[in-house]
């Protein structure tokens, strides 16, 4: 099969081809032309023959010499193509014949009187002539003359054979018809082995040229000549040499990264390629790839590989480019924070050739973020319990002192005692306030009664604070997270729902919580207006705070405008307490 694809076999075949239509064509015009002319040739020398004949007859019958007639048809019989020839006189009687047996008989008894017909027209026009028979493949020539002195009209009437004269002319144009395919094969042959020597064997040699291209090994060695294909290979070659050089540079900026540099085809048979600092920061050998292309993926933690293919799997779908932020698990078991920053490589029409990125240890920035969380957090509960220990107990002595002002306003029966009334309820109401900011700075209660008792205050705060009810639903145990989990989950609702009272204009707000099942979902609905988050940059600084302690428990964050039935918007977050990604994850093997 491979045979019948090549350039050699297609060239032969369609000059072949092209010959033997030719050919053909040529064969059949020498074939008309050949039976034209053996049927001219025949009717010619039936013209010329018969018409001597007749003169021939005129002038021994009238001499009476029969012997000088029948030498003549004798001589007449000796061509190979005559049948029969008789000579008739006036009476039909045939007088001389090539046949002595038919002599003295009537014209109708001899095989010639089926064409008695054509005798009579040539008797009565005395003009002779030469008719040829399709059916019977004869050329029959009649030709009058004048018998004697009674002025009788007698005829030489000859059958021609037309069969050998027309296969004489079949065979001539076959004969030279083989000789032009002899000679067209003769040509393909040639043609054949100058391809297989000029074409075929450089164009294998091309071949083998490109296919051997590597950055590896040297180039190899070009065609020699000065035609086309030399030329191709020369440029074949120059071209390896500026891959090497580029790929030299390539390598020496990579393996000089400090980051590591990946690159995965869009061909899932090329293996991906890493620089050296894939070893240092996932604490894997990149030789693995060649043999298992997921095998980096081993080295993310668990809670984080969705979003590494979720990554992957934007930018094999024409994302530019996609960012995130994972956990690597190294072979001590420490823990690694990495940035992985991915981009599609196209070729300018959107065809996808390969995915590629960089990942950054960003470790330490993680540390510091979680330094400044806990420091946040520290400092939150300071200005809480200094809330709680001070203001809110000057409040309460005011409130005492309040009190008293306006029992006494009352014994005196002064006016101001109303106002006096007044000042002590506001004084409750704003100690009240305080004491509900002091409980949100410093939820006691996550660390004595647990997670649900501090999103019931959040509630309670958002409630008398902005004036928007709020309902609070909690579904989980409130052992089932860790004290530092559950601080990051009740600071990423607090900020949520308080975003939501102060912008969105609520008339309610809902704050659910859920962890009866994997993973643990917090949501914070409304009927405000719709959230419409922007650009990570353009975020204010409680959303990144947020943000970073999404990162600190690996949760992820989305937003739910309002569905086509529904009247409300959701924030959702998913929160793996547990989680394994077994489901899709893909064959590590």
């Amino acid at each position: 099969m491979k045979l019948f694809r090549s350039l050699q076999f297609k060239l032969s075949a369609a000059l072949f081809l092209v010959g033997a239509v030719l050919i053909i064509v040529s064969a059949l015009r020498l074939y008309y032309r050949s039976i034209e002319f053996r049927r001219n040739s025949v009717r010619t020398h039936a013209f010329t023959e018969v018409s001597r004949l007749s003169g021939m007859a005129q002038h021994q019958l009238r001499r009476r010499a029969s012997r000088a007639a029948d030498l003549e048809m004798t001589y007449a019989s000796t061509n190979p193509d005559l049948i029969l020839g008789i000579i008739i006189d006036a009476e039909g009687i045939v007088r001389h014949a090539t046949a002595q047996q038919l002599k003295g008989l009537r014209l109708t008894d001899t095989p010639l009187g089926v064409h008695e017909p054509l005798i009579r027209t040539v008797r009565e026009t005395m003009e002779g002539r030469v008719v040829e028979m399709q059916d019977q493949m004869q050329m029959v020539a009649v030709f009058p003359f004048w018998e004697g002195l009674a002025r009788g009209k007698g005829c030489v009437v000859v059958v021609y054979d037309l069969k050998a004269p027309l296969a004489l002319a079949a065979s001539a144009a076959l004969y030279a018809s083989l000789v032009q395919a002899l000679a067209l094969g003769g040509g393909c042959l040639a043609l054949w082995m100058m391809l297989k020597l000029v074409v075929t064997e450089r164009v294998a040699a091309l071949v083998a040229q490109v296919h051997g291209i590597s950055l590896d090994v040297e180039p190899s060695t070009v065609i020699t000549g000065n035609d086309e294909l030399a030329q191709v290979s020369k440029a074949i070659m120059e071209t390896h040499q500026r891959l090497q050089h580029s790929e030299q540079r390539f390598r020496q900026i990579a393996a000089t990264m400090r980051d590591a540099f990946w690159l995965a085809p869009a061909d899932r048979t090329q293996a991906p390629y890493a620089n050296q600092a894939y070893r240092t920061l996932l604490g894997r050998d990149q030789g693995m790839l060649a043999t298992r292309r997921w095998d980096w993926l081993r080295a993310i933690s668990k809670e984080d590989r969705r979003r590494c293919l979720e990554m992957l799997r934007a930018l094999r779908h024409g994302r530019r480019a996609e960012e995130v932020e994972v956990r690597v698990v190294l072979p001590d078991h420490n823990l690694r924070w990495v940035r992985c920053r991915g981009f599609a490589i196209t070729d300018g029409q959107q065809g996808l050739l390969s995915v590629a990125g960089v990942a950054m240890d960003v470790s330490e920035r993680k540390t510091l973020e979680r330094r400044l969380l806990d420091a946040t957090e520290e400092e939150r509960r300071r200005i809480g319990m200094d809330l709680h220990d001070d203001l809110c107990q000057r409040l309460a002595a005011a409130l005492m002192k309040t009190g008293v002002l306006q029992s006494a306003l009352g014994k005196t029966s002064s006016v101001q005692e109303a106002l006096a009334s007044e000042l002590a309820g506001d004084l409750a109401e704003a100690t009240g306030v305080a004491r509900g900011f002091a409980r949100g700075l410093a939820p006691v209660g996550i660390e004595a009664l647990g997670l649900s008792a501090a999103l019931s205050d959040l509630g309670e705060f958002i409630t008398k604070g902005f004036k928007v009810p709020c309902r609070v639903e909690y579904s989980a145990a409130d052992d089932c997270l860790p004290r530092e989990s559950a601080t990051h989950i009740f600071r990423i609702a607090q900020e949520l729902a308080i975003n939501a009272a102060k912008h969105a204009r609520p008339s309610w707000i809902e704050i659910s919580f859920e962890a009866v099942r994997e993973p643990a979902r917090l949501l914070i609905a409304h009927d405000g207006s719709p959230y419409r988050p922007g650009s990570i940059e353009h975020e204010g600084m409680g959303m990144h705070m947020v943000r970073q302690r999404l990162d600190a428990l690996g949760a992820s964050l989305s937003f739910h405008p309002p569905r086509q039935n529904d009247t409300f918007t959701c924030v959702e977050c998913q929160i793996p307490v547990s989680q394994t990604l077994d489901s899709i994850t893909p064959d590590l093997s």
